[in-house]
């Protein structure tokens, strides 16, 4: 992981607007249950909530994901900046959280997937949408790949 900590003023630029448009993704996400802004990009998308490390707030980001069995995949990718994305950082303290698709919520535990099959999982994230490959190219640390398994039979 990256240790430093400065970004220029086009990554916090682009770190403000995203805050803003994921606000209006959320609430129109949770308004349809997930009718509207199930899909984004061609990928499909879910809600996660995970807890602060240093707040202990609820923070909630839509993120595009795959199906790996019954997990949710996704990539810490910070839209290609160079800094682990606040939700990795969070789930890296504390890895339970809640997933939100399409009228379902599930209790989660994350994890970061390594070796081989984090290849593999790489390259199904890169087939669904190109973008990775270019935001792993314009930063220096590896884009984690995280694994979000449900608790068993924890629809809530």
């Amino acid at each position: 992981m990256s240790t430093d900590t400065r970004t220029g003023r086009r990554d916090r630029m682009f770190t403000r607007v995203s805050r803003n448009v994921a606000r209006m993704h959320i609430a129109l996400f949770r308004r349809t249950n997930g009718r509207i802004g199930h899909r984004f990009r061609g990928c499909d998308v879910l809600l996660l909530t995970a807890r602060g490390r240093r707040s202990g707030q609820l923070f909630t980001v839509p993120m595009l994901y795959l199906r790996d069995g019954t997990d949710y995949i996704v990539a810490a990718s910070n839209g290609g900046i160079d800094r682990e994305p606040q939700w990795w950082l969070n789930l890296l303290a504390d890895p339970d959280a809640v997933v939100e698709t399409r009228g379902e919520r599930l209790r989660v535990t994350a994890s970061e997937v390594r070796d081989e099959q984090r290849s593999a999982l790489w390259a199904r994230l890169v087939a669904s949408l190109a973008a990775y490959e270019g935001y792993q190219a314009k930063v220096r640390r590896r884009i984690a790949v995280v694994r979000l398994r449900p608790h068993a039979a924890d629809a809530m």
